[in-house]
Formats: C-alpha cells, sequence, structure tokens
C-alpha cells in the first residue's frame, strides 16, 4: 500500500465531494487502499467514518477511494488504531504482494504490527479474487493487467537495462498499483529509483535519516 502525503488542506470544505480533486492533484488519481488508477467516480472517503466519530469535512479524515474498497470499508471502523493508514504509516513496509496471495502481511512484523495489518486487509477485503468476490468489483482484474505489465516490462528491461529504460518503465507504473511494480522490480534498484521519483508527484511518501534508514511516521506505528 503506497504511504502518501497529502498536505495541508487548501481550503475549507462545506461538501466532503469537493475535496476529490484537490486530493488527486496531492496524491494522483488512485485509490488509496488498492492502488487502482480510478478518474471515473473516484470517491472521497472519510478515514474515520462520519457515524462513527469522524468529521464530515474535515481534510485530515479524507483520503481517495474506487467504489468497491470504499464500499466493502463502509463504516465498519469504529477507530483509527487498529489499523495502518497510507497517509500515516509507511504502509509500504507492512504488506508484500503476491500473484497467488494477492496481498499479505510482511513477514517479521510484530505480533501487534502484524494484526493491524490484516485487520486492513480485511476492512477493504483487498484479498479477494474473481471467484470469492462479486462481478461488479474489478480490482482483481486491475491487479491482474498491472502483474502481466510488470512483467512484459521487466522483460524490457532484461533486453536493455539502461537508464532510459528505467524510466520508461517508470512512467508506465504510473497506470496504477505501485506495489505491484514495486515487487516485481524488488531487485532492480535502478528501477525501483525511478518508479519511486514519478510516484513523488503523485505525493508518496518516503523519508529517510542520515544513515539511509527509513523514517518512522510521525503519528504513526512504523
Amino acid at each position: 500500500m503506497r504511504p502518501v502525503n497529502k498536505g495541508d488542506s487548501p481550503r475549507d470544505y462545506i461538501d466532503y465531494g469537493q475535496a476529490r480533486h484537490d486530493l488527486a492533484e496531492r496524491i494522483g488519481y488512485y485509490c488509496s487502499y488498492c492502488e487502482m488508477k480510478v478518474y471515473q467516480g473516484i470517491e472521497v472517503e472519510h478515514i474515520l467514518p462520519v457515524n462513527q466519530g469522524g468529521d464530515e469535512l474535515e481534510w485530515d479524515n479524507f483520503l481517495l477511494s474506487c467504489k468497491y474498497c470504499n464500499t466493502r470499508k463502509s463504516d465498519h471502523n469504529d477507530n483509527l488504531s487498529d489499523y495502518v493508514w497510507p497517509d500515516i504509516d509507511n504502509t509500504d513496509l507492512v504488506f508484500e504482494y503476491s500473484e497467488a496471495s494477492v496481498v499479505t502481511p510482511q513477514k517479521g512484523l510484530s505480533l501487534e504490527l502484524n494484526q493491524k495489518a490484516q485487520q486492513t486487509i480485511d476492512l477493504m477485503k483487498l484479498d479477494l479474487f474473481a471467484d470469492n468476490t462479486t462481478e461488479a468489483d474489478t480490482r482483481w482484474r486491475s491487479r491482474k493487467e498491472a502483474w502481466d505489465l510488470a512483467r512484459k516490462s521487466y522483460n524490457s528491461w532484461d533486453e536493455a537495462p539502461i537508464v532510459e529504460m528505467a524510466r520508461v518503465i517508470a512512467r508506465t507504473s504510473l497506470s496504477g498499483h505501485y506495489s505491484i511494480w514495486m515487487t516485481v522490480f524488488r531487485d532492480v534498484p535502478e528501477v525501483l529509483k525511478e518508479i519511486d521519483e514519478v510516484y513523488r508527484c503523485k505525493g508518496l511518501y518516503k523519508e529517510y535519516d542520515e544513515d539511509g534508514n527509513r523514517i518512522v511516521r510521525p503519528g504513526g506505528c512504523i
């Protein structure tokens, strides 16, 4: 799950739907949870549901979501602390991706963090395949297309492992599913660097200390 930085609220809102394009300008037209790219019908999602005490018009309570993640999540979380969130935590350090299992908690997490990761997966039902979801839920199709495209791009890198190719691959990765691209190219630092570079323009949050280690996000658990 791609960690993002929304920045400060650009304005006050009288309707939360007004924040849609402001959010997209900061973090791109991507579902904050499944990472699918969405232009048509992307929704402003209340991180803490309004009927669970969340602020309806507060920027800090907004993320962008596809309708499938938003529908699955609904109002089922009555707190924030039992989960990890892409605008609060370094979520790319919490989940791992594969074609076989979709998304699972990273190996080696503490018991508490592993539980939060699994509860986040369960909340949005991020681990559904074609055989255990509705026909309308196209997230699995989008993931499959991303895996296929990333694999083909990896073959292109093998044929021409040069910086220009890395940049082409990075631009192609903007089609969605950041974490799948990072998984396919996990052993190719030249490409990973370029992917992170293009996604920084889409609100990617990654901060490092002077030794090159990731910094725990302020207010986050990782």
